[in-house]
């Protein structure tokens, strides 16, 4: 339970203070999926890396 608010807090937070600096502008729907993609790969590359290099 705590995850979860901390992590709407910090996405609320994000979004409010980007939308300050920089307005309203919204990323395509394509670009921000093929980000969350490349995030989720690199995310899973590094803890492969880590598994493997601690056995």
């Amino acid at each position: 339970m705590f995850y979860s608010l901390l992590g709407r807090v910090v996405w609320f937070g994000l979004k409010f203070v980007l939308r300050r600096k920089y307005g309203r502008t919204y990323v395509p729907k394509s670009l921000l999926a093929g980000g969350t993609v490349a995030v989720a790969i690199a995310v899973t590359v590094a803890l492969l890396r880590a598994a493997r290099d601690s056995e």
